[in-house]
This record gives structure tokens, sequence and C-alpha cells, in this order.
């Protein structure tokens, strides 16, 4: 019987007022506790997001600059490169000399001029590979990166790429006429040619497609000028914002 009481006492005590506050308060405070560390560990970890994104944005930014500069300046080597071509292709079919060492002379400049330029990985490209892309949430401009990096890496660099070979394509075919070795590293222009009827002669089809690639090539890099200009325009709108 009295164990009987003692058992109804105790569960009457768990529903003391007294107790069942002191319960709850205990079990608020870890809920809140919990509630605030996890707010705290998630603005961490949004804060060390936004620090990389921005670090990365900057890094793409500098690439940016750097890339609208090197297009100019293969734009710039590629319009000497239409002017050369053309006077080739203008006194390549006249018979005096003079004429002759004039195409040569311009020939020769486009071939040593080449196409260095080198392609490393962007920074965007590595936050794509990386998965990293995720942290720009502007998908706007996710896009205009993505369309400005793509057209690079297929249309600008492949042009670089024909342009080069075509280059030798071209000393190829004129070395039935020239002494390529006397042309391009003693520059006589004069000496050089063995057969002066053939050379003038021959129609230098591979010079004209290899001015339509200059052409072609001049094209691209207008438009990837462009695209990169308002690529920065956005990004440093987008940067400025967050």
């Amino acid at each position: 019987m009295q164990q009987k009481q003692s058992f109804l006492k105790r569960i009457v005590a768990l529903f003391d007022p007294a107790g069942v506050k002191k319960y709850i308060t205990q079990v608020s405070l870890i809920l809140v506790s919990l509630f605030i560390a996890t707010r705290v560990d998630r603005w961490r970890e949004a804060n060390k997001d936004h620090e990389k994104l921005k670090a990365y944005l900057t890094a793409v930014q500098l690439e940016l600059k750097d890339e609208i500069e090197t297009c100019k300046m293969n734009l710039s080597d590629c319009d000497r490169d239409l002017k050369c071509l053309g006077y080739f292709m203008h006194y390549a079919p006249m018979s005096h000399p003079d004429s002759q060492a004039i195409a040569l002379q311009n020939f020769r400049e486009v071939y040593e001029r080449g196409v260095f330029r080198s392609f490393p990985p962007a920074t965007f490209e590595i936050m794509s590979e990386t998965g990293d892309i995720q942290l720009l949430k502007n998908a706007e401009l996710r896009s205009l990166l993505a369309s400005a990096y793509s057209f690079r890496r297929t249309v600008v660099k492949k042009d670089l790429e024909d342009f080069d070979a075509g280059t030798q394509v071209c000393a190829k075919e004129l070395g039935e006429f020239v002494n390529l070795t006397e042309l391009c590293f003693m520059a006589d222009y004069h000496g050089c040619v063995m057969d002066r009827k053939k050379f003038q002669a021959s129609s230098h089809n591979e010079v004209f497609l290899l001015l339509r690639m200059a052409n072609l090539r001049a094209f691209h890099l207008s438009r990837s000028i462009e695209e990169w200009e308002d690529v920065e325009k956005s990004l440093a709108a987008y940067i400025k914002s967050i």
C-alpha cells in the first residue's frame, strides 16, 4: 500500500508546476542554443562563400583586362598581316625584280611575326571544373562569362592555330620558286627567287587563302573584344553590388 502511494507521489511530482516550468525552461534554452549555433554556422559558411566568390571574381576581373589587351594586340598584328598579304598579292604578279622583292619582304614579315599566344586555364574555367561556379548566383553574368570563354576557346584559339598552319602551307608552296633560307635568314629578297617567271605566273592561291583566314580572324577578334568589354562592365557592376 505504501509502495503504491510512493509511486503515485512520484507521478504527481512530475507534474509539479515548478518542476514542469524548470524542465520547459531547460529544454527551451537547449533549443535556442542549438538554433543560434546553427545560424552562426550558416552565417560563417555564407561569409566564407562570399569571400571566396569575391576572390574568384577579382581574379576574373584582372584576367578580363589582360584578355582585352591581348586581343587588341592580336588584332593589331592581324591588321598588319592583312596589309602585308595584300601587298604580296598586288606585287607578286609583276615582272620587275623590285616588285617581287616587295612581295617577298611582306610575306617574310607575316611568316616571322607568327601567332605567339598561349591559352592557359582561366579562373572562370577552373571555377566551372571544380563546381565553385555555383557560388555565382547571377545567372545572366554566369551566362555572359561562359559565352565569352567558349568563344575564346573554340573560335579565337582555332583561328590562331589555323593561321599558323596556313603560313606553313604558304611557305611550302613558295618553296617551289624561292629559296626560303635566303628569304628568311638572309633577307635577300632579290637573290632568293629561283624562278622569276614561274613566281610571277603563279596564282598564289595559298596566300589568297591565308588572306581570307586573316580577314576572318580580324572579324572574330573584333567581336571577341566587344564581348569581353561588355562582360567586364557587367562583372564590375556585380562586384560592387555584393
